[in-house]
C-alpha cells in the first residue's frame, strides 16, 4: 500500500523555507515541469526558476524558487534552491520592475552586458511574478 503523503522539505543557503507532509508537489523542472506524488520512484533533477506547487489539505500553496536541484526519496523530496518566496510574499511590483530591467539589459547591444546572467535575472523576475500573479487571483 502506497503513503498518502510525502515529507517535503525546501531549503535556500539563507534558510529553511517549507517543512512539512503534502499530497503532492509540482516542481519547475530543466526538462519541464513534473509533480511528485507518494510512492514516486527516487530521482534527482536540476530545477530552473519558476514555480512549485503544493497541495496539503485539498489546498494548493504557490512558492515561487530559483534554480536548485531536487532529491525524491521513497517518502521524502527534499528541495535546494538558490531562493524561495511563497507567493504571498513577493512584492509583484518589485518583480515587474526586475523583469523590465532584465529585458532592457538584453536589448541593449554594448559589449558589457552579461547575457546569461541577464537571461536568469529576468527568468526569475518572470517566475516571481508568475507566482505572485497565481496568488493574487485566487
Amino acid at each position: 500500500m502506497l503513503p498518502e503523503k510525502i515529507s517535503l522539505e525546501i531549503v535556500t543557503p539563507d534558510r529553511r523555507v517549507l517543512t512539512q507532509e503534502v499530497e503532492a508537489v509540482v516542481l519547475p523542472g530543466e526538462c519541464g515541469s513534473f509533480g511528485v506524488l507518494p510512492g514516486h520512484h527516487p530521482l534527482l533533477a536540476a530545477l530552473r526558476p519558476g514555480r512549485v506547487k503544493v497541495r496539503r489539505g485539498g489546498k494548493e500553496d504557490i512558492l515561487s524558487v530559483g534554480a536548485g536541484f531536487v532529491e525524491v526519496l521513497p517518502g521524502r523530496v527534499n528541495v535546494l534552491v538558490t531562493a524561495c518566496e511563497r507567493a504571498g510574499e513577493i512584492d509583484l511590483e518589485r518583480a515587474r520592475a526586475a523583469r523590465d530591467r532584465a529585458g532592457k539589459r538584453l536589448r541593449e547591444r554594448g559589449g558589457g552586458i552579461d547575457r546569461e546572467r541577464a537571461e536568469r535575472a529576468l527568468e526569475r523576475a518572470r517566475a516571481r511574478i508568475r507566482a505572485a500573479e497565481r496568488e493574487a487571483s485566487e
